[in-house]
């Protein structure tokens, strides 16, 4: 993927978010429970913030930055916001940046993840209010990949977090190539972009499947064929 495409959708994303920041902040997000709208907005605004430090220091920040609640959480967020669009357009991908991946410590790491972030989330603000439109299907594609190999991966290297998976999963885009095959057997996900049978198999169009991965739609979103219960077993891994 370019990293000027992932720009494309942070700022699309973001701009979106801010737009729905200037609503009733109170309305509840149903996809987070327990979240209102300021509740996101505020999230948002800490995760840039957070982005922001890392792409201008190299290091990991010590904490979450401290916002202040109220009616002012959309202008922090706009300053946030915008001050991530800069740092995307001026840091050198290449540059040493930590990140929370088993990955490498690259800055190129957060051009993806904050459009996967943004995406995600400006769902979730439009569930406030009635008007979701899908995840790009090139992007939702893009998002279920690093599903699999950026945050299982991740996940499964703390023992911390349960590794256990009851048996294979295949999923399958039916509206934009992707196809991902996967197996877990102590602690090590075995992962391939290939057509190949599961225990389990989920199809459907790529921001549905994104979203169900990410627990934002329930599993009857989308065409479930073989045992649900293994299904159950891999979306109860990432540590969400």
């Amino acid at each position: 993927m370019e990293l000027s495409q992932y720009v494309t959708w942070v700022k699309a994303n973001g701009e979106r978010i801010g737009e729905l920041a200037t609503g009733d902040l109170s309305a509840d997000v149903p996809p987070c429970d327990g979240w209102t709208q300021a509740d996101l907005i505020a999230h948002m605004t800490r995760v840039f913030t957070m982005v922001n430090g890392v792409l201008e220091t190299g290091v990991r920040p010590k904490r979450f930055a401290d916002l202040p609640v109220g009616s002012d959480i959309p202008i922090f967020y706009r300053d946030a916001f915008d001050r991530v669009m800069g740092n995307l357009a001026t840091t050198d991908p290449t540059e040493a940046k930590w990140n929370w991946s088993v990955g490498p410590q690259v800055a190129s790491f957060w051009w993806r993840r904050m459009a996967q972030e943004t995406a995600v989330h400006r769902w979730d603000a439009e569930s406030a209010v009635d008007g979701c439109s899908p995840i790009d299907p090139e992007l939702a594609a893009d998002g279920i990949d690093e599903w699999f190999d950026v945050h299982l991966r991740s996940d499964l290297a703390n023992p911390e977090i349960s590794g256990d998976a009851a048996g294979t999963i295949h999923v399958h885009c039916t509206d934009i190539e992707g196809e991902w095959w996967a197996s877990l057997v102590d602690r090590n996900l075995d992962l391939k972009p290939v057509h190949a049978k599961g225990d389990v198999a989920i199809r459907g169009n790529a921001s549905d499947l994104l979203l169900v991965l990410w627990g934002r739609l329930p599993t009857s979103t989308v065409e479930v064929m073989g045992d649900a219960a293994v299904l159950t077993s891999w979306l109860e891994l990432p540590d969400i």
